[in-house]
């Protein structure tokens, strides 16, 4: 049986408190990952990335320097199918066999799960619950898979940061530059950068 705070997904944290939270979806971006996990280790910040399970399967020494750089690991499916539009067996291979690959490779049992474009329905909230996982949304995007130009992820995000806030992101070139004036951003705002369990504690 689920727990209730499971049954349902995650957009942002709480309003009431100063902090935000920067996810990192990768099923990609290899290019982009060890500059960006260079860039956090410099500024100190813990971020939870969610990793898709082929990848890890695929690069395995990539999965374990995120995790060994102490960043949190979340479930990002195994083959980034749509999950609303897929069968509830699929649904439930694609959740459990990327928890399974997750623990073999990186020894973590994830505690969140996010879904592919973002696309999901009750059967995939319900099968996350069931692995006692909570999904994760977002409440801004910083559309970088689209968006090559970092200035106007800038613009685009930094004038609505606010308390509790979850901004989607991926290892790509736009967000690797624009990472930095968000930082800043979030400082002049005092908002503080946290993992998604550190955001969640404040609910």
């Amino acid at each position: 049986m689920e727990d209730n705070k499971n049954s349902f997904p995650l957009y942002h944290g709480s309003e009431s408190i100063p902090k935000i939270s920067f996810m990192v979806n990768v099923a990609w971006g290899n290019k982009y990952l060890i500059d960006l996990l260079e860039l956090l280790k410099e500024k100190n910040i813990s971020l939870t990335f969610f990793l898709e399970g082929r990848w890890v399967e695929n690069f395995p020494e990539l999965a374990l320097m995120v995790r060994n750089a102490k960043h949190e690991i979340g479930n990002h499916a195994y083959s980034h199918q749509d999950m609303s539009t897929i069968s509830t067996e699929e649904i439930q291979m694609e959740i459990t066999k990327t928890n399974e690959i997750i623990n073999r490779i990186l020894g973590v049992s994830p505690k969140y799960f996010t879904p592919p474009y973002g696309s999901f329905d009750q059967r995939t909230i319900d099968h996350a619950a069931q692995h006692t996982m909570t999904t994760i949304m977002w409440s801004l995007d910083t559309i970088d898979w689209r968006i090559e130009n970092p200035n106007e992820i800038v613009e685009n995000i930094a004038p609505i940061l606010k308390n509790g806030d979850i901004i989607l992101m991926h290892p790509t070139n736009s967000s690797l530059k624009a990472l930095p004036v968000l930082i800043e951003k979030a400082a002049e705002k005092n908002l503080q950068i946290v993992n998604i369990s550190e955001l969640l504690k404040t609910k």
